[in-house]
């Protein structure tokens, strides 16, 4: 997949690459990102790596392989024996040459990727055309403290041009229609609603408001609870709930897997007691909810892989798109020797759902 196709998730960007959870110490798994087979490990010692998956030697998958901890971290393939350190990529050992060979093995490299590691998510930075640059820009972060972790996660496959996937987190129409879970839409009638957007360094965002009288989720809650719902490259979205003191936060994340295919993850962190008590329940309630999302995609891609198709964009529903498609234009096209300029004003948007 091209980073600079028109349709394609752009590069130098944070992704969400796995959950603290599932990269155990000691094991490595084999991850597609961008098309590209990448190593996610970690070391005994608890460290998160990852590396290109493939040995400049005989591209053997290094996952396949072992990690080996004699001195520096570093993984070994499985078919040769050649060792890479974790921290570096540099070559470290080659076993077959003879002991007194004159080779600087550390010459030879596999590219590795940045990672950063918080409230339980891996995040990776996807340099353009292969390069080991520094980021370009922040990793992204929750906001909560250090020690809160996932309470419910939800992984769903989508089809389909990465752009329209993304839109999704961004687009308030299809939610009535999609959505029709009785505890969210299901019967409510449209009503009109006035929101207003804001600028933020990666995006846009909701500034904390009361919720939708007509999304009956948020009445589970009782009180007085408001929501602020930020967008941010590549493809992220934040709702963070407040009541009084007590917080839910759902994060939504895209991630290119290979061409045509996006990992959507959802992620609910809270710290509400009954909702723990409520967890089996509310886990299902996201499964479902998160899968009509999968199915309307699949079925999008049906028709965008057999008919050539130019979206139409109609009205303030349709502005928040628009902003999305402008923002990541923007960041491909951005002097990266300067700060970005974020070219999205925000203001006041109108619609019904």
């Amino acid at each position: 997949m091209s980073a600079l196709a028109e349709d394609a998730a752009p590069a130098d960007l944070w992704y969400l690459a796995a959950l603290s959870s599932e990269v155990k110490p000691g094991a490595m798994e084999r991850k597609l990102f961008f098309g590209e087979p990448v190593v996610l490990g970690r070391t005994k010692s608890g460290e998160a790596f990852a590396m290109k998956d493939v040995c400049p030697h005989r591209a053997a998958p290094l996952s396949g392989g072992r990690i080996v901890e004699e001195g520096e971290p570093a993984v070994e393939c499985p078919y040769h024996g050649w060792r890479f350190a974790t921290k570096s990529g540099a070559c470290s050992l080659i076993p077959a040459l003879p002991s007194y060979a004159q080779f600087d093995a550390a010459k030879i490299k596999v590219r590795r990727y940045p990672l950063h590691e918080a409230n339980g998510l891996i995040w990776i930075y996807w340099a353009a055309d292969g390069r080991e640059a520094p980021p370009a820009c922040e990793p992204p972060e929750t906001g909560l403290p250090a020690d809160w972790r996932p309470r419910i996660t939800v992984r769903v496959g989508a089809e389909g041009p990465f752009d329209e996937t993304v839109i999704g987190l961004v687009d308030p129409a299809h939610t009535p229609f999609v959505h029709r879970q009785w505890w969210w839409r299901e019967g409510a009638g449209l009503k009109d609603k006035t929101k207003t957007f804001e600028p933020t360094p990666l995006g846009f965002k909701m500034p904390a408001h009361r919720p939708s009288s007509n999304s009956r989720i948020y009445k589970f809650f009782g009180g007085a609870p408001t929501t602020e719902i930020e967008f941010r490259l590549p493809g992220v979205r934040l709702e963070t709930i407040r009541l009084g003191k007590r917080t839910v936060l759902g994060l939504t994340a895209m991630t290119p897997t290979e061409d045509g295919k996006t990992d959507i993850v959802h992620v609910i962190f809270w710290d509400i007691a009954l909702l723990t008590l409520l967890h089996p329940i509310a886990q299902k309630m996201t499964e479902s909810f998160l899968g009509q999302d999968g199915a309307i995609l699949r079925a999008q891609n049906e028709n965008l892989a057999r008919a050539a198709h130019r979206p139409l964009y109609v009205g303030d529903p349709d502005e928040p798109a628009k902003w999305y498609v402008r923002l990541k234009r923007a960041w491909m096209a951005r002097d990266a020797s300067a700060p970005f300029v974020n070219p999205i004003a925000g203001g006041t948007l109108h619609w019904r759902t």
